[in-house]
């Protein structure tokens, strides 16, 4: 138990000291290199050594190699942590060199900003999370009102993502339509179904696999904004694709 513990302490500090990186280097407003300190990999990596660790110390033959055990679970959590993270983590430099965007790092939920990832002088965003990455596109730019018919620019930037998602096929990719609070539920869960499958046909249309890709339509539920306020309501009405790493859990994206 105490290897355990020390083993779940090591990885807890070393996951302090990368929030404290991505915390610092986040009020610097100052145009700054890449960082070469810890990073999302390393983060995963992390993660993956402590679960791994507590995973092989209680498994395995019960009079069996404790210490063994945990030290082939650290390694092995470590390696698929540190994949993950990298993955996820080339993924979302990628789609921000296709949306004209630097991607937005909430990694770290103590320096998780309390405003929108998108508004209406930025209407599309690439968000980091510890699991995924999110693409939060503003319904405006995509469609007309009360319509699930893509706009001509909206296929455009539809294909960058593709080209991206398609040469990256180790991903699961979620397609969420969200409305706000206004109108029947019924029609709101409609529409923003409808919105969400218009996305993935334009994908698939750029080579994603369609077996890869699923569609939820989530109307009102999750709002990102105050749906009190017209601007709020319009931040409301966006579709957001969730890539994920395959093999991970996958969250029901309307809760």
């Amino acid at each position: 138990m105490k290897k355990i513990l020390s083993l779940t302490a090591a990885g807890a500090l070393l996951l302090s000291s990368c929030g404290t990186v991505v915390q610092n280097s986040s009020v610097n407003t100052a145009p700054q290199k890449e960082q070469s300190g810890p990073n999302k990999a390393v983060i995963g990596a992390a993660v993956g050594a402590v679960i791994g660790g507590a995973v092989g110390a209680t498994t395995g033959p019960k009079h069996g190699n404790k210490s063994k055990r945990i030290l082939i679970g650290s390694v092995a959590g470590a390696i698929l942590g540190g994949a993950i993270g990298y993955v996820l983590e080339e993924q979302a430099k990628a789609l921000g060199n296709d949306l004209g965007v630097k991607p937005i790092d909430h990694t770290n939920p103590a320096v998780k900003s309390p405003q929108p990832p998108i508004n209406e002088k930025r209407p599309v965003a690439v968000v980091k999370e510890p699991s995924k990455v999110r693409v939060v596109l503003k319904s405006s730019l995509l469609f007309d009102v009360n319509s699930y018919r893509l706009k001509p620019e909206a296929q455009k930037t539809l294909e960058k993502i593709a080209q991206t998602l398609r040469q990256n096929p180790n991903t699961v990719v979620v397609v969420a339509g969200y409305t706000d609070n206004t109108g029947s539920l019924k029609y709101n869960l409609k529409l923003s179904k409808k919105r969400a499958e218009a996305v993935k046909e334009a994908l698939v249309k750029g080579g994603v696999n369609p077996k890869r890709i699923i569609v939820v339509g989530c109307g009102p539920k999750k709002p990102i904004a105050s749906n009190d306020t017209a601007e709020g309501r319009a931040l409301n009405r966006r579709v957001e694709i969730l890539v994920y790493p395959k093999g991970t859990a996958i969250p029901n994206a309307c809760q």
